[in-house]
């Protein structure tokens, strides 16, 4: 089939991914390897869901982000949205992570790195490795993204939901702590919120370099 591969696209470009049948809107915030942090399975086009797909707690019992609710449910249900020809080509990957709780784990990252093929991105893939203690250290920044809290900086993360900027959940946990989420405000500055608490998610994928969109930017099923 004839189209332009994804990793011809500049950050920033929305492409078009099919959701139970409808086209939603993901934007290129990566290509290629964001930093050594991240073994090969990551080299690809990275995208974020443009919009915010809905709000559901984290966890019902701690930080662990590779034993929570949200990690389960994004590589297990969210992935029936995609149709065969998409969820095939869409990469998995191995991200670092904080593996364990804020207070009781360490980040784990290359080939160590927790398998999925859908993901929250870090705070250090937001750009907020400037504070760094505020956030594990469980990735780098993505290009799309500016370091710090300026205006600026923060309004490259602002996701809204249903129309309305709002809250949404980052894979990180607050450092010394087993309970609190780090997570980006409706103003795109960072905050934090029990795990058990409800939040926005806002899904990020990686795509092979070679997956191909067509002239609207629709990415073309295999």
């Amino acid at each position: 089939k004839a189209g332009t591969p994804v990793s011809s696209l500049a950050v920033g470009t929305l492409i078009k991914i099919n959701e139970n049948g409808a086209p939603v809107e993901y934007m290129v915030v990566n290509q290629g390897l964001p930093s050594s942090m991240y073994d090969a399975s990551c080299d690809g086009c990275w995208v974020l869901r443009k919009d915010i797909a809905e709000s559901r707690a984290w966890d019902s019992t701690n930080n662990d982000y590779k034993n929570s609710d949200i990690h389960a449910y994004l590589n297990g249900n969210w992935t029936s949205r995609y149709e065969a020809g998409i969820l095939s080509q869409i990469k998995q990957v191995k991200i670092p992570y904080q593996n364990g709780t804020g207070s009781g784990g360490s980040v784990a990252s290359g080939a160590n790195g927790l398998r999925c093929k859908s993901f929250l991105l870090s705070g250090y893939e937001l750009g907020w490795e400037t504070n760094p203690e505020y956030f594990p250290r469980d990735g780098a920044k993505l290009s799309y993204f500016s370091s710090g809290t300026s205006s600026s900086a923060n309004n490259k993360r602002i996701a809204n939901y249903n129309g309305s900027a709002a809250y949404w959940w980052t894979r990180s946990p607050s450092p010394d702590d087993t309970d609190y989420v780090r997570n980006v405000f409706f103003d795109g500055n960072y905050g934090h919120l029990g795990c058990g608490g409800t939040c926005g998610v806002r899904p990020a994928l990686v795509l092979p370099s070679t997956a191909l969109v067509d002239q609207d930017l629709n990415l073309i099923e295999t």
